[in-house]
């Protein structure tokens, strides 16, 4: 099978593809389909032509067969043929389908500083950040398209989490004025474009904590004002209809705290209050969004860490972190040691779980270029993954979406 474009925003490359995939496709559907695409010539257009008119006459379960096997960054010319093909990939049906049988894939998408072009795998000496693409299960790195009104480079300390196909970038500091942004951005990865949302309400807020209950609302807790005020307010946002919601208080003002959508819970992690500037206190608050009420929590996931994105949920749905150079897991309520870090990460910045792995991306010393391994969750077996030189820059923030 032909390989697809080691740059997976390079949709420029695509007109040559559909006759070998959809051949591919349908032959393990229904033979009539097969032979008829095979009597189709090499013209794009007559093939696009041609597989309409099949697709128009086709149940919609064995569609479904279909697109459920086109790799991700094919989508975009899937959805530019008619309206019909458009409206199959924006169904939820469809993502669930490529979960359920094994066709889905993990895409990691990290905050990254750029590597002097100069070389000697240096960051700037003003880092610019841009948001980049890792496929851990091929290893193919890409550049992602800049955020609106930001080309000069991603804003600083911004919160970015993934809802669905979609990635969720919010706030931060402008990189050229350095003033404290509310704005909110949304790539969809099924068309490969933004599209800008409501302005987080409050005021500027930074270095809050986010993260996403997985299916549409994401959740903004904390940080602190533009006096350095430490915050306890919260707020709910709804993607798809790209509006606010205030939720109560938190008890505590929780200034760089850590937030985790956890057994249908939100957890804001630690933080500290505005008269104890740096000083992390260690305490949960916990969110039930039936009642609609906060309760506290002193239990174990407290002590997993002060720092920002090292704590993180595997697909097998139990927590992970790293404390010394250990990785760990949560059980009965009890950190328990599972492996031990290679020696190029221990120094962490990014911890990312995708289908059945974690991902660890460090360096062994402060400074150094970025390394990055990934563990198998069920064989705890360590596997390095290539980091080209331009990607070995530093990582401020990581989420992981699976499509």
């Amino acid at each position: 099978m032909q390989q697809p474009p080691t740059d997976i925003f390079n949709i420029k490359l695509v007109p040559k593809w559909p006759t070998d995939r959809i051949i591919q496709l349908h032959s393990s559907i229904s033979s009539p389909i097969t032979s008829s695409i095979h009597s189709i010539n090499n013209s794009y257009k007559s093939l696009v032509s041609s597989c309409m008119d099949r697709f128009q006459d086709l149940p919609h379960d064995i569609a479904l067969q279909c697109f459920i096997r086109v790799p991700f960054n094919q989508f975009h010319t899937i959805r530019s043929v008619c309206k019909a093909w458009k409206a199959e990939l924006h169904l939820p049906e469809l993502l669930r389908l490529r979960n359920s049988t094994g066709k889905a894939q993990s895409l990691v998408v990290l905050s990254q500083a750029k590597v002097n072009p100069a070389g000697k795998r240096k960051c700037l000496d003003v880092p610019v950040y841009r948001l980049v693409v890792l496929d851990p299960e091929t290893g193919s790195w890409s550049e992602m398209p800049c955020l609106p009104e930001f080309e000069n480079g991603l804003p600083l300390f911004c919160g970015m989490v993934a809802v669905g196909s979609d990635l969720v970038v919010m706030g931060g500091y402008d990189p050229r004025t350095w003033d404290c942004r509310s704005s909110v951005f949304t790539f969809d990865f099924l068309s490969s474009k933004w599209r800008r949302g409501a302005d987080m309400p409050g005021g500027p807020r930074s270095f809050f904590g986010c993260a996403a209950d997985g299916e549409r609302t994401v959740f903004v807790a904390g940080g602190h004002d533009l006096e350095k005020n430490a915050l306890k307010s919260v707020w709910a946002y709804d993607v798809g209809k790209d509006n606010w919601t205030q939720l109560p208080d938190m008890t505590k003002e929780r200034d760089e705290c850590e937030c985790l959508f956890y057994r249908g819970k939100f957890h804001v992690i630690n933080g500290y209050p505005t008269n104890m500037q740096g000083q992390f206190h260690q305490s949960i608050e916990v969110f039930d969004m039936l009642a609609r009420k906060w309760s506290e929590s002193n239990g174990v996931l407290s002590e997993s860490t002060d720092t920002p994105q090292i704590c993180a949920k595997g697909t097998d749905k139990k927590l992970y972190t790293c404390r010394a150079n250990d990785v760990v897991v949560l059980e009965d309520d009890t950190w328990q040691s599972v492996a031990r870090l290679p020696a190029e990460v221990t120094n962490m910045q990014c911890l990312v779980s995708f289908l059945g792995h974690l991902l660890f991306i460090g360096t062994p010393k402060y400074g150094e270029p970025s390394n990055a391994y990934k563990m198998d969750l069920n064989k705890r077996v360590w596997t390095k993954v290539h980091v080209p030189v331009e990607y070995s820059g530093h990582i401020e923030s990581g989420c992981c979406l699976i499509i």
